[in-house]
């Protein structure tokens, strides 16, 4: 049985699962206000707003970016050793942001996509791959959420030299998936909370390996 968990949401708090968007709010225009909202929700400067504003509307002029467009516009933020693997990458985001399956993302969704490649912050980053991988927006994670991500990278993870990695992945996504549940469930609920996930991911090695993008 699933656990259930009182959440506060309101009209700007981002998760990846389940980001709330401002009803036909697609950020063609940035007034003072939004400005302010955006730079809470992603901690980016107004100049970095801005830069990235105009990108990103020089793409997506009606403010719905496609799939193959997020892949050229964070071909800037992949690190170069991992570009080989861009569309595993952006095929994941993409899909973890694209909860309702409307085919397109807009800028806030845009950049908070630039934020994972950027944070130094091992917590940030722990946090945010949660986030990917709770498609609902629950809080919580399941055995076949987990399994839907490592099948998207299933491939990228084929070509890893990590004996972590590829100890866990050689019988398949779906296994994994269960020993990830049962290693990081510490409750013993059958899923897996932001803390547990977060304290896992900061402490075992197989897991940051498994989903450090």
């Amino acid at each position: 049985m699933r656990r259930q968990k009182c959440v506060c949401k309101n009209t700007f708090s981002f998760q990846m699962g389940n980001l709330l968007r401002k009803p036909d709010e697609l950020y063609k225009t940035l007034t003072d206000d939004t400005l302010t909202n955006i730079r809470n929700a992603t901690g980016f400067s107004n100049d970095e707003i801005l830069k990235e504003h105009e990108k990103f509307f020089n793409i997506a002029e009606d403010g719905r970016l496609k799939k193959p467009y997020l892949e050229e516009l964070l071909g800037d933020y992949i690190p170069p050793a991992k570009y080989k693997h861009v569309k595993y990458l952006t095929d994941c985001i993409f899909s973890a942001i694209d909860t309702n399956n409307d085919h397109y993302i807009d800028f806030l969704e845009y950049l908070m996509s630039i934020k994972f490649f950027q944070t130094e912050s091992p917590v940030e980053k722990a946090d945010f791959i949660f986030r990917i991988i709770d498609k609902n927006g629950d809080n919580l994670v399941t055995t076949k959420e987990i399994e839907r991500v490592l099948k998207c990278l299933e491939e990228y993870h084929k070509k890893s030299s990590n004996t972590h990695v590829t100890d866990v992945m050689n019988a398949g996504a779906k296994p994994a998936a269960n020993a990830i549940i049962e290693r990081l469930d510490e409750d013993k609920s059958g899923v897996i909370g932001v803390s547990e996930f977060v304290d896992g991911w900061l402490k075992d090695e197989t897991i940051r390996a498994l989903f450090t993008f």
